[in-house]
């Protein structure tokens, strides 16, 4: 059981956890926060850089939207040892992503404090911003009111992983009042030597939590079943998939969102997929029309070979899609039978080996 303590919010949820990440730079615990905060001209909270305390009480990092993940951002700001401290307040997909990248040299993880959420979802960033201009407490309404939990994106509405992975310090959510306390859960020696650094007396986590835990996870797990038979029975042979991608603009919008695909050059943006003329015409002439762009299927194909193994979930691919194709829906389904047949779960341990850089003599 790890050390737990209590944050009380008495009903300013969102006002205490920005009190929280402030004393990290007050009393000089990070030198810099990276949290979710809504910016003058948008409501839509976005990653942001504090090094201001002042400042950070704008944070707002258990909104329930995250416009991408936030991995991407944090692996440029952890580039490479800078001798700052930074703290860091990611979702569990966040933190999985960050971890992926890690692995892929993309980033180090020396010298940060990593406070991770236990996630109930976000919303996609049109329904947000629609419930936001209704309820300008949006943020302690959505913990208080299941109707407004229900409106979460149809990923994290299948998301069993909902609990941080290599997170220091959790805020827990879920089982807790909102309106009075949330949790703070030491999860590593880093998160309790911050936790009384920063005054807070540690108890055992309050009875029913788990119990609220396993309630939610068993609903997610049904509803992942139920989605998962429902895309299969879509997918399940070349001419549905293709059907199901035909709207598709060949933006590549999912690959940019996509917080692990990490090549600094796209095959499909390379003369691989830059066809001649001639290639184009002689397909043309096989069936007496083309598409164009030829290579949808190739594309969508080709990213789930490429990186379904580490897959974190988030769903941002369906998100940012201009023609609204459910990407995510397939992508995770898929990523999930290969993560089991290759027995691995992205985020879980950063000293576990990816499984398509492993050669193994035996098999």
């Amino acid at each position: 059981m790890h050390p737990f303590a209590f944050l009380k919010t008495d009903g300013h949820l969102s006002s205490s956890v920005a009190g929280f990440l402030k004393k990290l730079l007050t009393d000089k615990i990070a030198d810099a926060v990276l949290a979710a905060a809504p910016t003058p001209y948008s409501l839509l909270p976005m990653p942001t850089l504090f090094t201001d305390p002042e400042q950070i009480e704008k944070a707002n990092p258990l909104a329930p939207a995250a416009p991408f993940n936030t991995a991407r951002q944090a692996a440029s700001i952890l580039k490479h040892e800078t001798g700052k401290r930074i703290a860091l307040v990611l979702r569990p997909c966040e933190i999985r992503a960050l971890v992926e990248l890690t692995k892929l040299k993309q980033c180090v993880l020396e010298n940060t404090i990593i406070i991770g959420v236990k996630c109930l979802g976000r919303m996609e960033n049109a329904v947000y911003l629609e419930a936001s201009s209704q309820n300008a407490n949006l943020t302690q309404a959505f913990y208080d009111d299941p109707v407004l939990q229900d409106r979460i994106c149809s990923s994290c509405a299948i998301c069993t992983r909902f609990q941080p992975v290599h997170a220091d310090i959790s805020l827990s959510v879920i089982g807790m009042s909102a309106n009075e306390s949330i949790g703070l859960s030491a999860e590593t020696d880093v998160g309790l030597a911050v936790l009384k650094q920063l005054g807070f007396e540690t108890c055992d986590a309050p009875e029913g939590r788990k119990d609220a835990v396993n309630r939610l996870l068993e609903k997610r797990e049904s509803a992942k079943t139920a989605a998962f038979e429902k895309t299969r029975d879509k997918t399940d042979s070349i001419e549905k998939f293709q059907r199901y991608f035909a709207d598709c603009l060949n933006c590549h919008n999912c690959r940019v969102a996509c917080p692990v695909c990490y090549c600094r050059e796209c095959v499909f943006l390379t003369d691989v997929f830059a066809h001649d003329p001639e290639v184009l015409l002689r397909r043309a002439s096989k069936k007496g029309m083309v598409k164009l762009p030829t290579d949808t299927t190739m594309f969508h194909m080709t990213r789930m070979a490429h990186m379904a193994h580490a897959c974190v979930a988030c769903g941002h691919c369906s998100s940012v899609c201009p023609s609204h194709i459910p990407v995510a829906d397939v992508f995770i389904r898929v990523a999930e039978e290969i993560q089991n047949l290759y027995a691995y779960e992205p985020g879980r341990d950063l000293s576990e080996a990816i499984p398509l850089l492993v050669f193994d003599e035996g098999v």
